[in-house]
């Protein structure tokens, strides 16, 4: 599943990506998002994984996981308000968040 934002500026623009993939078990997926630089900090990231967490219970996924840069305050901080729980990595730069579905 991938959700796109966009905006028509001169013409069509991207300025995020949201995405999950599901384990071989079908359960739990991981999820990814990207921001373009240009683009942080206006909502877009809030609202698209707040989308995709949606879609993804809609879906009957049961758990989304990723891994976020250590150093990636803003993202930590939007894991945690959407309700992911942070956990350590097993490589230092790294912070897992999981937030269950069902």
């Amino acid at each position: 599943m991938a959700l796109a934002a966009t905006a028509m500026l001169d013409r069509e623009t991207l300025l995020g990506v949201a995405r999950y993939v599901r384990d071989k078990d079908g359960n739990a997926a991981e999820f990814a998002i990207v921001i373009a630089d240009a683009w942080h900090g206006r909502g877009i990231g809030s609202r698209l994984l707040a989308k995709l967490i949606d879609a993804a219970r809609r879906h009957g996924v049961k758990r989304l996981y990723g891994d976020i840069l250590a150093m990636n305050r803003p993202m930590l901080t939007l894991a945690t308000k959407l309700g992911f729980k942070l956990s350590r990595h097993e490589d230092a730069t790294l912070t897992r968040a999981c937030l269950q579905l069902e």
